[in-house]
Formats: structure tokens, C-alpha cells, sequence
């Protein structure tokens, strides 16, 4: 489990560049608002290495129509792997683009390890409220419960992820805090502006050249098991409290396209989660409602 909400977050830091056009700088004063760069339909795969085994690859792609959104992320165990362990993810997020800030609508999540599919829905009533549904209904023992309260004003992990890009696409810079609520976890993310660096294609991925660092810190609210055992995926260490940081590299793949993230690293207690893009095409609006999950 804990493995799994790894790759789950890697995934979702994959969401990062994927932001609307009409996402507006916010001004203390009245001003014209500034658009970050349009991003065309595209479809992305991603090749995830846990401790040096390619053991996941995903999918994702993302939409804009106007002043809504939508972004899809399908991953699996690959080959070999799941075959011995068969798991598969779908995360689809929608909502509305309102001036300088994302407005989710609803979230949904399909986990399905070993044939046994957990659905976690999330629904947004626009006035900074959150319900949650899970089916079959969540039985969690021992664990914090998420108040009301604690999820008012939250946004899903998706939804997020967009917010932070429309502030790396306009001011250039990563930092920028986000509550994040994902049904039964409240947690703060918060970029970081690590400089830049080089990548190699070489080294499994697509993409050689120049590429911004972002690092992105995990803080939780409430949510946690109260047991060390299920608790130990937001420690550093079996002493240390906090996740480790996620380090991102977004780079512009092709002449007039944002950012996107080139790679992708972070700790876990099965080893370093390497991830890196393998490839990537524009494709048609058809082409994505076709592929977008039905529920």
C-alpha cells in the first residue's frame, strides 16, 4: 500500500506543466491579466524505476475547452511485474478555470490492486465544501479523521498540481503552497525552486538539455494512521517525521510548448522512484474523449 501511494504522488507531480491558458496571474491592483502559455492536447508515457526495476508505466493526458478542464493519469505495473503484481490506477480530474486560480468539480480515483477495485470519489460544491464517497465504504481503522474543517478550501491532488504550474508558467518560480485533500489524507504540498540542471536522454528518458529543478515538500495535516508500521511511508527515516521531497525537471520538449516534466525522483521504503519520460505525442480532442475513463 504504502508503494502504491508512492507512485500515486510521483504521478501526480507528473501533472505539473499541464495548465490552461486561462489561468491569470492574481494582482493586488487592477490590472490586465496575464496568460500563461496555451498547452495543445497531448498524451505523455512515463517509465517508473523503483530501486532500479521498471516496475510501472503511465499515461497521461490533459484537455481544455474554454474555461473547463480535464486531466486523466492511467498507470500499471508493467510487463513481468504485473503479471506477479497486477495493479492499475486511474486518477480523472475536471472543473473550471476562474480568473487566476482552478475550481475543481469533482475527482475520481479507481485503485485496483490484485482484481480488487477501491473507488474514491471527491465532489466540489464551489463554495469550498468537500464529500467524499468510497466504494466499497472505507473501513480504515486506527487512522485520524479528516475534519470538515480540515478540508474546507482544499483542492484534489490533481487540481493542485495545476495550480502550482500556473505559477511556475507565469512568475517562473516553484514556490507556492497547496492544501491537498485526496479523501482520507489532508496534506500540505509546497514548491521549492531548486535552480537548473542538465539531463541526459541517454539515462532512459527523451530529453537532453537545460531543465528547471523543482522540489516539492509534503507536510500532513491530519489523515495519518496513528500505528508506526502504516505510518512509516511519511517518515524519512523510522525516527525522522516528513516525507522526503519530490525532485521535478521541467523542460519545454518542443518549440512553443510549456514545461513539462522531463523527470522524476524521490525516496521511498522500496528505494529511489525514477521516472522518467519516454514519450510523448499532440493529439486530437476525439482522440482523448476516447480514451477518458467512463463512471
Amino acid at each position: 500500500m504504502r508503494l502504491r501511494l508512492c507512485l500515486i504522488l510521483v504521478f501526480i507531480c507528473a501533472l505539473m506543466p499541464f495548465a490552461p491558458a486561462e489561468a491569470k496571474r492574481a494582482h493586488h491592483v487592477v490590472a490586465e491579466p496575464q496568460l500563461i502559455p496555451a498547452l495543445p492536447p497531448l498524451y505523455t508515457t512515463y517509465d517508473v524505476y523503483v530501486g532500479g526495476i521498471h516496475l510501472v508505466q503511465a499515461q497521461i493526458w490533459f484537455e481544455e475547452q474554454g474555461s473547463r478542464y480535464h486531466a486523466v493519469v492511467r498507470a500499471n505495473t508493467f510487463g513481468f511485474w504485473g503479471r506477479l503484481f497486477p495493479w492499475d490506477t486511474v486518477l480523472d480530474a475536471y472543473g473550471r478555470i476562474k480568473g487566476d486560480h482552478f475550481e475543481p468539480v469533482a475527482f475520481y480515483t479507481r485503485d485496483e490492486w490484485d482484481k480488487k477495485p477501491k473507488i474514491t470519489e471527491l465532489h466540489f460544491d464551489g463554495k469550498g465544501n468537500v464529500t467524499p464517497r468510497f466504494d466499497p465504504p472505507n473501513t480504515d481503522q486506527n487512522r485520524e479523521i479528516v475534519t470538515t474543517e480540515q478540508s474546507r478550501h482544499s483542492l484534489d491532488p490533481v487540481t493542485a498540481l495545476l495550480q502550482m504550474l500556473a505559477h511556475v508558467a507565469v512568475d517562473g518560480s516553484c514556490a507556492i503552497p497547496v492544501p491537498v485533500f485526496d479523501g482520507k489524507r489532508r496534506f500540505d504540498i509546497t514548491g521549492r525552486d531548486a535552480g537548473f540542471e542538465e539531463t541526459d536522454s541517454e539515462d532512459y528518458g527523451v530529453y537532453s538539455g537545460k531543465a528547471r529543478l523543482c522540489a516539492a515538500d509534503f507536510k500532513m495535516i491530519s489523515g495519518e494512521w496513528k500505528d508506526g508500521e502504516h505510518a512509516r511511508f511519511w517518515k524519512k527515516t523510522e525516527t525522522e517525521p516528513g516525507r522526503e521531497p519530490f525532485r521535478i525537471w521541467l523542460a519545454s520538449v518542443d518549440k512553443g510548448l510549456p514545461e513539462i516534466p522531463v523527470r522524476m525522483e524521490s525516496g521511498s521504503i522500496a528505494g529511489l522512484v525514477v521516472v522518467h519520460l519516454s514519450a510523448w505525442h499532440y493529439v486530437s480532442v476525439d482522440e482523448i474523449k476516447a480514451q477518458t475513463p467512463q463512471h
